[in-house]
Parts: structure tokens; sequence; C-alpha cells
């Protein structure tokens, strides 16, 4: 296994998302390769440093009133429906407006099936951003670029790597 390929999968390997064959050999480069190794390493401390945030985000949060909050609304939300179906056993035997109601349906539905249709035209998306210089006071600053999948990460740490 190369750098390069070793590199693409240390995320996966970190997260144990790889298959038996490929997490071995993957560890078995990491082990003879000090550069793969010491990008392994910053990729574990990276994952440690999110995963204590998080967990002290959590710890601050107060979930005391979140369950009678919830409680409520579904209440609520109860008490309207029940409501609404009264009224719409009232408004049923209006023909009128039970055609235009689906007259209405039929053309959103109409909408949403042309708009799927091959050969319509999609809404173009552009979800790029272009980063023209980057510059960190940080100790170590990693960049994985990903042409085949147009995929850029960039991981800043505080701690240099280890020598």
């Amino acid at each position: 296994m190369t750098c390069r390929e070793a590199e693409k999968l240390l995320d996966l390997f970190v997260d144990g998302e790889l298959e038996a064959r490929l997490m071995r050999a993957v560890a078995l480069h990491v082990t003879r390769c000090a550069p793969c190794e010491a990008l392994l390493q910053q990729i574990e401390r990276l994952q440690d440093a999110l995963a204590d945030a998080m967990t002290d985000a959590v710890a601050d949060v107060d979930f005391s009133r979140l369950w009678p909050s919830i409680a409520g609304r579904v209440d609520a939300v109860q008490r309207s429906w029940r409501g609404l179906r009264g009224r719409m056993h009232e408004l049923a035997w209006r023909p009128t407006l039970v055609a235009t109601a689906m007259a209405a349906v039929l053309a959103v539905s109409a909408i949403a099936l042309w708009r799927e249709l091959p050969g319509a035209t999609p809404a173009a998306v552009n979800n790029q951003a272009r980063i023209d210089a980057l510059t960190s006071d940080a100790a170590a600053v990693t960049l994985l670029s990903e042409p085949k999948t147009n995929t850029t990460v960039i991981w800043v740490s505080d701690e240099g790597p280890e020598r």
C-alpha cells in the first residue's frame, strides 16, 4: 500500500469503517511509515479533541425542561387535530370545496412530477468555495485534497507533530 492510498483511508481506519482486509493493510502500512503514523496520530488527536469538546458542550446543556416542553406541545397538537377533524367533517358535504381541494392537489402533484421528468432543467446549485490563501498561527495545519470526489479537508491543531 502506498502513502497516498493509506492517507485516503486513515479517517475510515480510525472510525473502524474499513473491511478487515483494508484495515490490516492500513495498519501494516502505518507501522512501517513514520509520516503516515504521524498523520494517523494527528487524526486521533483531532478526534479526541472533538469528542472532549462535544462532551463538555453536552454536559453544559440543561435538559430538565425538555420533556415538559415537548409534552405541552404534543398536547396542543393533539387538541388542534381534534378540532381540525371536526371542521373537516362539517365541510365535507360541500362538493365545490372538495372539488377545488382535489384540483389543487392534482395541480401541485403535476408540477412536482413535471420537475422530475428527464429533460426538465434542474436548478443549478453551486456549493463550491475557493481558498486563495491559508495562514495560521497554529502549530500544525494539514490539508487533504481528494480531486476524485472534489473534497478538501483542513485540519488545524494547536499541538505540533510529535518528535
